[in-house]
């Protein structure tokens, strides 16, 4: 399956997801050579969801979370563009969910560093990750149990969308062993009776 064939399921089958909660739109026809990917690479694209700041800081966060290194990395691989694909054609709960986690991250960057995250240098952005990522029980005395801290859950939602996307791509995908569509044409059963023992 290639990149643009996943692209289309992936979006058809969250559209499908969401179509109890978002009003339909029109089915869009595409012609037969259509590369979706090839559109998300476009040197103009524009988000269709987010808007530029939350774009940007998706790209910083998307940066932060899988760096380039020997392999590409999330920006490499688009996974902001992808995301905001994916975004507008999710239900207004996963929206609200997403842009909920965003806004948190921000937050926490204006009471800390007094800027969003997209502006703070990288050393900053990786140690408020740092703090974000693991769980917290901050049990008030005489409290028996502590709940769940709410920058790690914010955080686990932005990591679990951009891990999602990066391994949906063609560079994730090669980096998990995958080296393209298969070769040759499938032959079927070999076996001279058709039996498959």
């Amino acid at each position: 399956m290639d990149r643009r064939e996943l692209f289309r399921r992936t979006l058809w089958g969250a559209a499908g997801i969401a179509a109890g909660a978002v009003p339909r739109a029109g089915a869009r026809e595409f012609p037969p050579d259509y590369d979706a990917s090839r559109d998300m690479a476009r040197a103009n694209w524009k988000p269709s969801f987010l808007d530029d700041h939350q774009n940007e800081t998706l790209l910083a966060l998307s940066d932060r979370i899988i760096p380039q290194t020997d392999t590409p990395g999330a920006k490499e691989a688009l996974v902001n563009r992808f995301i905001d694909r994916l975004l507008a054609a999710e239900s207004r709960e996963t929206q609200r969910e997403f842009l909920e986690a965003m806004a948190y991250l921000d937050g926490e960057c204006m009471v800390r560093y007094r800027t969003a995250f997209r502006y703070l240098p990288a050393e900053s952005q990786v140690d408020l990750l740092r703090l974000l990522a693991y769980p917290h029980s901050l049990a008030t005395w005489g409290s028996e149990a502590a709940g769940e801290s709410t920058g790690y859950k914010h955080f686990s939602t932005l990591k679990e969308w951009v891990s999602r996307a990066f391994y949906s791509s063609e560079v994730g995908m090669r980096e998990l062993g995958w080296d393209g569509p298969p070769h040759g044409e499938f032959a079927g059963c070999t076996h001279p009776d058709g039996s498959h023992k």
